[in-house]
């Protein structure tokens, strides 16, 4: 009996989760996968193409190039370049008003890069403002949840230990004993407390709001670059300005041309195109956690243990968009980091593949009173071994004994024969 006691022991042993004295949960994520994927995209597309921009400077040289007089030396030509790309403001319609802002081809690559500035702030507010209490928050929710499978291996185990003789005596002890160790379940009334609060809500909502904006800002830039911009890439340069203004030698004016301006226009169709297809992607997260089915469903695995059994209550009737439905998604984006959840997802297969009635405290047990006659058995085992074991080294001394004896036997009537012979 003492032994089965120190075989149930070792099996509720390893059932229980280790509680490291380091702090838990590192790799807690605070960011949603959608949402990643999605500042990525919007931050490092840009600044990629803003690489193969000046990639394109360097391979061609200059962004501009225009058609002086055949007179002018080699220097001039460069300054004509120069001072005309410093020029460059509208290109004149007929009648001399002005139509296309050339600037913009000019500061592309920084329009570009003020895009990226401006998707990643939502990232950088999420970040300061909601990812610190998050953190705590989800840490002590998940660490709760692991307290609360020990302490439900804990009660097996105590359940299994006590003798047969204390249960027939009081049959409703065990019932006493489970209410008294889960009497406040702290994580479930925690959880409860957050469906009246709405900051954190508003918060995730006005990070995806800020996207979605600054998404159709970029797109509505990138649409008008297109095709109200980029077919203007020729320009007349006016040269008589400053001292150059009464010199007859130099033309009023030279043709010019933007050489980088079929670049631009390809990777702003490239931008434009995945802008396009991230739109549905942030309405998606924007919605996410009012969606109903999500709630609590990943959650059902605990609802075999006693504390979960009849007071977890998560799942409301009615869509809502409260900080609850914040931290059940994040709880589901984080439950890798639950070591529970693993094994209660076994308990929850067997519970489903059963016929019969399913009870998690039995199962616990059931488990441990088979190892202990594993153990039992395995103990037989060896005793019945090591008496085979001495059964056989008596049998071979014996025989030895034996064998012995008839040659001490042969010796003895040899010497009688001898001394008959001497005689």
């Amino acid at each position: 009996m003492a032994i089965a006691r120190v075989a149930t022991e070792y099996v509720f042993s390893d059932f229980l989760l280790k509680e490291p004295s380091d702090s838990k949960y590192k790799g807690v994520r605070l960011e949603l996968a959608t949402d990643k994927l999605v500042c990525f995209i919007a931050v490092g597309l840009p600044l990629l193409f803003i690489s193969l921009a000046f990639a394109q400077e360097v391979s061609v040289g200059s962004q501009i190039t225009c058609f002086p007089p055949t007179n002018f030396t080699l220097r001039q030509a460069a300054y004509v370049d120069s001072f005309c790309w410093a020029a460059i403001e509208h290109h004149p319609t007929e009648n001399g008003a002005d139509s296309t802002p050339l600037y913009l081809h000019k500061f592309f690559p920084y329009i570009l890069l003020l895009v990226a500035i401006l998707m990643y702030i939502p990232a950088l507010f999420w970040r300061f403002t909601a990812a610190p209490s998050l953190s705590s928050d989800l840490s002590f929710i998940m660490e709760e949840l692991d307290r609360c499978y020990n302490r439900a291996i804990r009660l097996a185990k105590s359940l299994t230990s006590k003798q047969d003789k204390d249960i027939a005596e009081d049959p409703h002890s065990g019932l006493e004993m489970t209410e008294a160790c889960f009497k406040y379940p702290l994580v479930e009334q925690y959880l409860k407390t957050k469906r009246s609060s709405w900051a954190l809500a508003a918060k995730y909502l006005l990070c995806r709001v800020l996207t979605f904006l600054t998404l159709l800002l970029a797109c509505f830039y990138l649409t008008y670059y297109i095709f109200w911009v980029s077919p203007s890439d020729q320009f007349s340069c006016n040269l008589r300005r400053g001292i150059l203004v009464n010199e007859s030698a130099v033309p009023d004016a030279v043709q010019c041309k933007l050489v980088a301006v079929g670049v631009f226009r390809l990777l702003s169709c490239m931008n434009l195109v995945v802008y396009l297809l991230l739109v549905p992607a942030v309405v998606y997260t924007a919605f996410q956690p009012a969606r109903q089915h999500q709630r609590a469903q990943f959650l059902r695995p605990y609802h075999l243990l006693p504390a979960f059994g009849h007071v977890l209550d998560l799942q409301p009737t009615t869509r809502r968009y409260d900080d609850l439905s914040i931290y059940l998604l994040f709880l589901e984006e984080n439950l890798s980091e639950l070591k529970s959840y693993k094994c209660l997802q076994v308990l929850e297969l067997l519970s489903e593949g059963g016929e019969a009635a399913f009870d998690t405290m039995c199962l616990l047990r059931t488990l441990g009173q088979v190892r202990t006659d594993m153990v039992d058995r395995k103990q037989a085992q060896t005793v019945k071994g090591n008496a085979e074991k001495e059964i056989a080294e008596i049998k071979d001394a014996t025989s030895v004994l034996l064998d012995d004896g008839v040659q001490m036997e042969k010796s003895c009537s040899c010497v009688k024969d001898v001394r008959h012979r001497v005689v």
